[in-house]
């Protein structure tokens, strides 16, 4: 009797089974009603290259006339100047020859567009742009001159400014000196850049010492004095805080300059107050847009920058980049092209489009949409709407993560179309060249490997976080067994990519991690349906660490701004009461404030060479200086990272490699 309950009960079970296999095999899927409704993929962000001009490696600077924007002058580290005609790229116009006596030539235009002057640390040599006559020359610049609006006085910068009339360029008269005010304490080296407004009211004068004076231009009054990289300075030497390149934007708004520590720091004007500050790697040249929406500069390097960046000069919001490695940048005075100065030792012009910044619509920090498919293939049936439902899924999730720990129901943004509904690009693989993706973070979805191999193949997407450092000397206590690297920043565009098989929240919510930055986690997937079930799904949650990170997170808070004081990781190591038991001390500092210290180890303690395991964190609460003890227990760790985010969501983080004390 029992043996048939038995028997009757797996074979009621079976024919369940059986039935709802049938039922999923054979039923008819659902159709949407109306055709799926993707957007129409459109980058128009990015100038156009329209022509590239041969001068020879590398060209240092570029000018283009300010009166004819088909007219732009080169020069290179050895003094030859190049006049091009952007209507024929083979034949230079005009070659002029300075007398270098220095590794770098600067070329300017007069305002009239009359003379050119080329320039280094030996002569000022002024040129008949009509006939390539050498007209004048004059004792050599520091750096960076400069014109009045009118043209008719010429500044140069050397152990003091000398100001020149020169109307008449056959007989230029001294007109004087801008005497060198300095505060109490600060050292008397000379002036190295200055630049003069276009209402002719200002000249910025940027000296070796690491502060700007200001002048009223009409009265030779010092108005204000600037300390930008006095500490600079005083901490590392004279070169590492030497202004390079300090430039007033067209419309008056802002007074803008360029450090050798790899910052670009803006100021309001005539306020003088401090607007914000751009780290990277290694920047080189900067202009500004001649309506002064949008400011410029370059980088040299392929592994410390991402090229020509083309940032909003009211936030720092990155706009757009350009590929060449280049040492310097300008726009033409229409607004209509951007010339780069190549390290190749070409000239690169771009076409920008009448309403460049207008067309800029997308933050980086918000993630748009991608659909992929394969040759010959068609979208899969609901894809759009079910992308929709499981992102705003997604949003939900964090919103209730961020909630239950107290920071309120903050969440991540995507894009959207005019009905708030997810808005998704079709990107059909074999069509994908020539593309450019490089400015956005993208969350992408294919059907398989081959169509989302083909788009990897046909174009660059940066990595998630890409990196730069914000200096090659990061500054801090550092103790003498301690081997430390420079401080890197972070870059937010990049690519998130699942299969369509894989569109649920867990998995998405999972994936997105890695754009927010979030510390690595292993989530083990059962290995059949009724494990996951059993396993409870294998539901991941944020820790209150994690989600305290996200609320300063740029990707949760859309309308930072995109400015960035350096900061400064320096650390101690001591020993605790227990001889097993070390206590790391990192002294940290940011004028943005601090908001979270993270702790990371090496995961594999046999080599110590990627150091991605989260061990700890803590709050800072806003502070901009102090230290963060953390105790490490394990005496077999010799390498450690701390990471951090200050109060603008900048994510900054610095390795250290502790190596045998000396016996």
């Amino acid at each position: 009797m029992k043996t048939k309950i038995i028997l009757t009960l797996f074979i009621v079970l079976a024919i369940t089974v059986v039935s709802t296999a049938v039922f999923f095999i054979f039923h008819p899927q659902p159709r949407e009603l109306l055709p799926q409704k993707f957007a129409e993929l459109q980058t128009p962000e990015k100038p156009k290259h329209v022509a590239k001009f041969h001068h020879r490696p590398p060209i240092k600077s570029v000018a283009f006339s300010p009166v004819d924007s088909s007219i732009i002058a080169t020069a290179d580290e050895y003094g030859t100047v190049k006049l091009w005609n952007t209507n024929d790229t083979k034949n230079q116009v005009r070659i002029f020859s300075h007398p270098a006596t220095a590794l770098e030539t600067v070329v300017t235009f007069s305002p009239s567009g009359k003379l050119l002057l080329s320039s280094d640390y030996g002569k000022v040599v002024l040129w008949d742009v009509a006939t390539g006559k050498k007209l004048n020359s004059l004792d050599g610049s520091s750096g960076q001159i400069a014109f009045s609006p009118d043209g008719n006085i010429l500044a140069i910068p050397k152990a003091q400014v000398r100001l020149w009339d020169v109307r008449n360029p056959n007989r230029i008269s001294d007109l004087g000196i801008l005497p060198y005010e300095r505060p109490e304490g600060v050292p008397s080296w000379g002036a190295n850049a200055l630049d003069i407004s276009s209402d002719g009211k200002w000249i910025a004068v940027a000296h070796n010492s690491g502060i700007v004076n200001v002048w009223d231009f009409q009265n030779k009054q010092l108005v204000k004095t600037l300390k930008p990289t006095l500490e600079l300075e005083r901490s590392y030497g004279h070169s590492y805080g030497h202004i390079e390149t300090i430039k007033f934007s067209p419309d008056n708004r802002y007074l803008a300059l360029r450090a050798k520590s790899a910052r670009c720091i803006l100021w309001t004007v005539p306020e003088w107050e401090y607007h914000g500050q751009i780290n990277r790697g290694r920047i080189e040249g900067l202009s500004f847009s001649p309506d002064g929406k949008m400011f410029a500069f370059a980088n040299p390097s392929s592994i410390m920058g991402k090229g020509i960046e083309l940032r909003l000069a009211e936030n720092g919001e990155l706009i757009t980049t350009l590929p060449p490695e280049s040492w310097d940048v300008a726009f033409s005075h229409n607004g209509e092209m951007l010339a780069t100065a190549g390290e190749d030792g070409f000239l690169g012009l771009w076409q920008l489009r009448s309403n460049q910044f207008d067309l800029y619509t997308t933050p980086s920090y918000v993630f748009k949409i991608m659909y992929i498919i394969g040759p010959g293939k068609r979208p899969i049936p609901n894809i759009t709407s079910k992308l929709d439902k499981t992102l705003k899924e997604v949003q939900q999730f964090y919103a209730d993560e961020m909630e239950r720990h107290g920071f309120g129901r903050k969440t991540f943004t995507f894009e959207t179309d005019e009905n708030g509904k997810a808005k998704i690009y079709l990107i059909e693989s074999e069509l994908t060249k020539g593309l450019d993706f490089s400015d956005d973070t993208w969350f992408a979805v294919s059907d398989g490997d081959t169509s989302f191999s083909d788009v990897l193949q046909h174009n660059d997407f940066p990595i998630i976080h890409e990196t730069y450092p914000y200096s090659f000397r990061g500054g801090g206590t550092i103790s003498n067994n301690i081997f430390e690297l420079f401080i890197e920043g972070v870059n937010y565009e990049g690519l998130i990519h699942v299969y369509t098989k894989d569109l649920n929240r867990d998995r998405i919510a999972y994936e997105l991690r890695p754009a927010f930055n979030l510390p690595y986690v292993y989530r083990k997937r059962g290995s059949n349906f009724l494990t996951r079930i059993f396993s409870g799904g294998n539901k991941i949650k944020l820790s209150k660490c994690e989600a305290e990170w996200l609320e300063r997170n740029r990707y949760f808070n859309p309308n930072q701004t995109f400015f960035d004081k350096a900061p400064e990781i320096g650390l101690r190591i001591s020993p605790s009461e227990f001889a097993e038991i070390r206590n790391f001390q990192f002294d940290v500092s940011d004028e943005d404030g601090i908001h979270q210290a993270q702790l990371y180890v090496p995961l594999d303690l046999k080599y110590q060479r990627t150091i991605n395991k989260f061990q700890d964190c803590q709050s800072v609460n806003g502070k901009k200086k102090t230290n963060v003890v953390f105790e490490i227990t394990d005496p077999e760790i010799k390498n450690v990272k701390l990471q951090m985010i200050d109060m603008l969501g900048n994510i900054s983080s610095r390795e250290f490699h502790i190596k045998d004390e000396k016996k």
